[in-house]
């Protein structure tokens, strides 16, 4: 998913190195943020680096749609002694132009009186570790920016964030109109012991989107997943694993010289890829209360192994590498199978006219239905916030259908995890595969299975435990060690952090 440059998925696997920092970022001094209220321009100067350093959420619009503002709210917030409250917003770098922001954060004022947003930029790899080390320090803003999912069970473990019950209880509209909105299944990574600790600005089904290079599989001869890319139809009977290996069979392309010219596959790894494929034989890497690790069971290591044939018994995938970037493989022809997240506009963008292609949801495993792992990036309200009516209300913007759609068509994340945002007329206008192919077989709470959480660590240690997790399986991509082997070392050592005290 391009946001700033990178993908979260090479966020995920690449950035991982680093992350141990995030985990003692409370003794470390806090950083002073960018305003975006004050320091508009240093915001836009930043912006290049942002965009060589930053991973980031799914984005698929067209530029020539980024002026996608949000529609204001109600005003319910009351003043204070007559002065509008400042309520200190964090996000990543994006958006430098203002062009989304500005005219959002306008809308909102107008309809707001008696609320003004600062807004507070961070380059997105660093946002962790800076909003722990403010939290320490008590200069947290109002509305903490929490970069992937899993990592809301360390914020609410150092009482960074509150939780929302009351506040939805609160509001009868939102519980009764916004609330069912949101995807149970990314709700639930949200729930921490009952509670609800924060909420996804963006969602998707998953690491699980298969793209796939239509002209190539037709000249090979190869079977097409069961997609009909005039009426966006899918027929899921004819796509289990066995039929996807079918196809794959004959979709590495290799010239005469022997010199591959066009992989068949780049996979989905990582702690999305890997856990989706998993989760098709009946596999995981955590337990769902997040205090087991499952990589060792039997049904895991079957998941593996299907994921381990593609290097090392068809030898059709492309070379592992953790930081790999797919937009140099699908979109330039390289890889005939490639699998993504809700990217389907960006692709568009980058193939234009080069190929036909096509999308298809992931195949079905063992376990007989549709595998997901729902991810997300999301926000939470500060613990310490002094004015937790005026942060709700502003984060109601951040979580409405208007901002869903808008900042998706601006380019700048993937859509909200919201129902009415995937049925939308204006979002099936841009994104009619996402609106139909993927909404229909992996979302649609009428006809798919319900969508599965992002299990992670219960004390915490995220980072810490996906980290170990991949730097082991990559020896089975490697052809180092067999699933089996790796599967026995990532246990031991992803259970030990487990095991550990709470972050």
């Amino acid at each position: 998913m391009i946001e700033s440059g990178l993908s979260r998925r090479r966020f995920l696997l690449g950035s991982l190195v680093g992350a141990a920092a995030i985990v003692s970022a409370c003794s470390q001094q806090a950083v002073a943020p960018t305003s975006s209220s004050s320091a508009p321009a240093a915001a836009a100067t930043s912006a290049p680096a942002a965009a060589t350093s930053a991973p980031a959420a799914a984005t698929s619009a067209p530029a020539s749609q980024a002026a996608a503002t949000v529609a204001p709210q109600a005003t319910t917030a009351p003043a204070t002694n007559g002065q509008p409250v400042t309520v200190i917003l964090h996000w990543w770098l994006e958006d430098p132009q203002n062009t989304f922001w500005g005219p959002t954060i306008a809308n909102f004022e107008k309809a707001h009186p008696d609320i003004k947003i600062e807004k507070q930029w961070f380059p997105r790899n660093d946002m962790h570790t800076k909003e722990l080390a403010l939290a320490a320090t008590g200069q947290i803003g109002d509305i903490v920016r929490i970069n992937v999912a899993p990592l809301v069970s360390e914020l609410q473990l150092k009482g960074v964030v509150q939780p929302m019950d009351s506040h939805i209880k609160a509001d009868s509209a939102w519980s009764e109109n916004d609330q069912p909105q949101f995807w149970p299944g990314n709700i639930a990574t949200y729930t921490i012991k009952g509670q609800q600790w924060g909420f996804p600005i963006v969602g998707h089904p998953g690491d699980i989107e298969y793209f796939y290079n239509i002209d190539v599989l037709t000249k090979n001869g190869a079977a097409l997943p069961p997609a009909d890319m005039t009426q966006l139809t899918f027929d899921y009977t004819k796509w289990k694993q066995s039929d996807f290996l079918d196809s794959l069979g004959k979709a590495q392309v290799v010239g005469s010289d022997g010199r591959v010219s066009s992989y068949g596959i780049l996979p989905g790894l990582g702690g999305e890829g890997t856990v989706a494929v998993l989760r098709s034989f009946g596999g995981n890497y955590y337990s769902d209360d997040g205090t087991k690790c499952l990589i060792n069971t039997d049904e895991s290591i079957q998941g593996l192994q299907f994921l381990s044939d593609y290097w090392n018994k068809y030898k059709d995938a492309v070379p592992y590498d953790p930081n790999v970037d797919w937009t140099k493989f699908f979109p330039t022809g390289r890889t005939t199978y490639c699998v993504l997240t809700a990217v389907a506009g960006t692709v568009t963008n980058l193939v234009k006219d080069k190929f036909k292609w096509g999308l298809a949801p992931p195949p079905i495993g063992p376990i007989g239905k549709p595998a997901t792992q729902v991810s997300s990036d999301g926000i939470g309200m500060s613990k310490i916030t002094k004015h937790p009516e005026q942060a709700w209300e502003v984060m109601k913007m951040c979580l409405s259908k208007e901002f869903g759609i808008g900042r998706h068509l601006a380019g700048l994340g993937s859509p909200g995890s919201r129902y009415d945002v995937w049925t939308d007329p204006t979002f099936k206008k841009a994104e009619p595969l996402l609106a139909s192919i993927i909404y229909d077989n992996l979302i649609d709470p009428k006809k798919a299975p319900p969508l599965m959480p992002w299990s992670h660590p219960a004390n915490g240690r995220y980072f810490e435990t996906d980290n170990a997790m991949t730097n082991i399986l990559g020896d089975i991509w490697l052809g180092k060690k067999s699933p089996k082997e790796a599967a026995a070392a990532a246990q031991s050592a992803v259970q030990a952090i487990l095991d550990k005290p709470p972050a």
